[in-house]
């Protein structure tokens, strides 16, 4: 069942931990919540080598974080970028959110990434923008750039698989811009303290 503004506004003001932060009732739809740009956007780039999606990596070189103005930030034709979000949002285990474009973006020419949330995930979230128009596209700070639609589930998941309970969950908690991760799921005890002890070891010169 997809949640209504009312069921919407229930889940904000029901839970000790706010499910969007900041919560706006002017972002309020009948069935959706409109998200907004921060000031941050992450710019891809291109790195001089193949990507394997297969392999666990943290590929934050494939970005270029970019802090922008209240003048904006002049999205190209064909450049694509990631556009963090102003706010945090808290998926409580019963429901699952969707990211979906505004119609106005569409007809604009820029195409909006869907993203799914699973319950229990919480952080700040980066959605993938590209520019298939003719046209540069001013991009701006505080601008609606999409929605969440929110879902309600036919019963609560398994604890063990909780976003929040699940060791190799990606973007946890995410905050700071993480790349294009890929995850240490999969990776036995063994595995992920030698990565570790790589990543701790002193620099030889």
């Amino acid at each position: 069942m997809i949640l209504s503004d009312k069921e919407i506004r229930a889940y904000i003001q029901n839970t000790d931990t706010p499910m969007i932060e900041p919560f706006l009732e002017d972002h309020l739809q009948a069935a959706s919540y409109d998200i907004t740009m921060s000031g941050h956007i992450s710019l891809l780039k291109k790195i001089g080598k193949i990507i394997d999606p297969s392999k666990n990596e943290n590929l934050d070189d494939m970005y270029e974080k970019v802090s922008i103005s209240d003048e904006g930030y002049l999205f190209s034709p064909g450049e694509y970028l990631l556009a963090e979000l102003a706010e945090k949002v808290n998926i409580p285990k019963t429901l699952v959110a969707h990211i979906r474009p505004r119609t106005r973006f569409t007809r604009a020419g820029i195409l909006i990434a869907d993203q799914h949330c699973n319950p229990t995930y919480a952080g700040r979230l980066y959605i993938g923008l590209r520019n298939v128009g003719p046209n540069t596209v001013l991009l701006k700070p505080g601008l609606k750039i999409a929605q969440f639609v929110f879902e309600e589930l036919s019963s609560v998941p398994s604890e063990e698989l909780w976003y929040i309970n699940k060791e190799n969950a990606a973007y946890k908690d995410e905050e700071a811009f993480r790349g294009a991760k890929f995850g240490e799921a999969g990776w036995s005890e063994e595995g992920k303290k030698y990565f570790n002890e790589l990543l701790t070891a002193p620099d030889d010169d």
